[in-house]
C-alpha cells in the first residue's frame, strides 16, 4: 500500500474525541463571530439551495473579512470550510447533530494531514486552503453522515481527484480566496453524499496526484488539526499579527520622541504587505503604526504621521514572526515576536485578545455565541444556535 493510500485509511477510521474540548470551543466561537461580522453578498439565493448551497454561502460569509482561523504550519484556513460543512447538515437533519463534534475533529485532522502530505512544493503552486480544504470538508461530511470507513475513504479520494484552487486568489488580496473556500466546501459535501466511483491509481502513476498537483508526498502521518488551528485576534491580515503585537508591546515601554520604526519580517511575505492591493488591511506599515499609537493590539486606528516613520525590512525571519526595532530620542529598543498571537489559546492573555475580537465583531451577541459554543461542545440542547443558522438562511439574499 502506498503512503498516500495508507494515510487515507487512517483518516477514514473513527475519530477519538479528546477529553478537553476547550480549543474546539474557541475555534467555534471564532467562526460564529466571523459569521455575524461577515459581509453578506448577493449570492442569488445560494443559501437556500439545500445543504450544499448553504455550506458554500456560510464559508464565504465566514471568510469575507479575512478573519477566519489559520493553521500556521500550512498557512491554511480550514475552519470556515469545516464548520460550514457541519452546520448545513445539522440543519438538514437533526439526527446528524450527535456526530458534529467528531466531524469537526475529523475535518480539521484531514485538512492538516493532507496539507502536510502534499508538501511545500504543492503549496507554492496551489491554494492549500482550497485543495486540502476539500478533503477536510469531505471528511467532516463523512462523519456527519455516519459513513462506513470504506465510504469515508472513497469520499476522500473523490475530493482529492477533483480538488483545485489557484494560489493567486489569496495573493491578490481582493477577496477571491473566499470563493475557494466555498468551492472546497461544496466539493467535500458532494464527495460524501455520493457513492460515485473514485479512481484506483490516485498517487504515483502518470497524471496522478504527485504529478498534477506538484506534490512531494511523504510519510502517512496524521496531524491533529484542531491542535494546530489558531485564531487571528487582531484586525489586520494574518501575516501582520506578530508585528502588530510586537509594536504594541514595544510602544508600551518606550520613552522619548519616536524617530523611526523598523519592521523585520520574512522575505517571502514582504511583497504582499506593501499596500499595493487590499487597502490598509494588507499594509504592514499602517498596522504597525496603529499598534504603536494605541499600545493595544486590539485597538487599531489610523496613525498616518507614525506610518511615515515605518520601514519594512525583509529578512531571515520565521513565517508568522516579526521583530520591531524602534529609535526614539532616548535611544534604541527592540521586541521580537517569534510565534503568531492566537496560537497559545490556553494562555489568559491570548484568550482576552480573542474575547476582544469577538466583542468587536459580534457586539451585543458576543456573550450569546460564547454560550452557544460552550453548549455545543458539551452536547447540551442548543436551540438558539439552530435558530441562528435558520436566521442566516432566511436573511440571505
Amino acid at each position: 500500500m502506498s503512503a498516500g493510500d495508507d494515510l487515507l485509511v487512517k483518516l477514514s477510521q473513527p475519530i477519538k474525541i479528546p477529553a478537553n474540548l476547550d480549543r474546539l470551543e474557541l475555534l467555534l466561537n471564532d467562526y460564529l463571530a466571523s459569521l455575524i461580522d461577515g459581509i453578506a453578498l448577493d449570492e442569488r439565493g445560494l443559501a437556500r439551495e439545500g445543504a450544499i448551497g448553504f455550506g458554500a454561502y456560510l464559508s464565504m460569509l465566514a471568510s469575507s473579512k479575512d478573519r477566519d482561523d489559520v493553521d500556521w504550519t500550512l498557512g491554511a484556513h480550514f475552519g470556515a470550510i469545516v464548520w460550514s460543512t457541519i452546520f448545513p447538515l445539522c440543519m438538514k437533519d437533526a439526527a446528524f447533530r450527535k456526530n458534529a463534534i467528531a466531524a469537526a475533529y475529523s475535518g480539521y485532522q484531514a485538512g492538516a494531514s493532507i496539507g502536510n502530505f502534499l508538501g511545500v512544493s504543492h503549496r507554492m503552486k496551489w491554494h492549500v486552503t482550497a485543495t486540502a480544504g476539500a478533503v477536510a470538508s469531505a471528511s467532516a461530511a463523512s462523519v456527519m453522515l455516519g459513513l462506513s470507513p470504506a465510504q469515508h475513504q472513497n469520499s476522500l479520494r473523490l475530493a482529492l481527484t477533483n480538488m483545485a484552487g489557484s494560489a493567486k486568489a489569496p495573493r491578490e488580496r481582493e477577496g477571491a480566496a473566499a470563493f475557494n473556500r466555498a468551492a472546497a466546501t461544496t466539493l467535500g459535501l458532494i464527495s460524501a453524499m455520493s457513492d460515485a466511483r473514485s479512481i484506483d491509481e490516485l498517487w504515483d502513476e502518470s497524471r496522478g496526484i504527485f504529478e498534477l498537483y506538484s506534490s512531494t508526498g511523504g510519510d502517512a502521518i496524521v496531524s491533529e488539526g484542531v491542535a494546530t488551528a489558531s485564531i487571528r485576534p487582531f484586525a489586520t491580515n494574518g501575516f501582520c499579527q506578530s508585528a502588530v503585537l510586537a509594536a504594541a508591546k514595544l510602544s508600551a515601554r518606550s520613552q522619548g520622541e519616536l524617530k523611526s520604526i523598523e519592521v523585520h519580517i520574512a522575505q517571502g511575505i514582504a511583497p504582499i504587505l506593501d499596500g499595493s492591493r487590499g487597502g490598509s488591511w494588507w499594509t504592514l506599515k499602517s498596522s504597525v503604526a496603529s499598534a504603536w499609537a494605541s499600545k493595544d493590539p486590539t485597538q487599531l486606528l489610523p496613525a498616518g504621521e507614525i506610518e511615515k516613520l515605518v520601514t519594512v525590512i525583509p529578512g531571515d525571519v520565521g513565517m508568522g514572526a516579526a521583530k520591531i526595532v524602534a529609535k526614539t530620542s532616548q535611544g534604541e529598543d527592540s521586541y521580537e515576536q517569534l510565534s503568531p498571537p492566537g496560537v497559545a489559546l490556553d494562555v489568559p492573555e491570548e484568550q482576552a485578545w480573542a474575547r476582544a475580537k469577538w466583542n468587536a465583531m459580534a457586539g451585543t451577541r458576543a456573550l450569546d455565541i460564547s454560550q452557544w459554543a460552550k453548549d455545543f461542545v458539551s452536547n447540551k440542547p442548543n436551540e438558539k444556535l439552530w435558530n441562528f443558522f435558520d436566521e442566516i438562511a432566511k436573511s440571505a439574499h
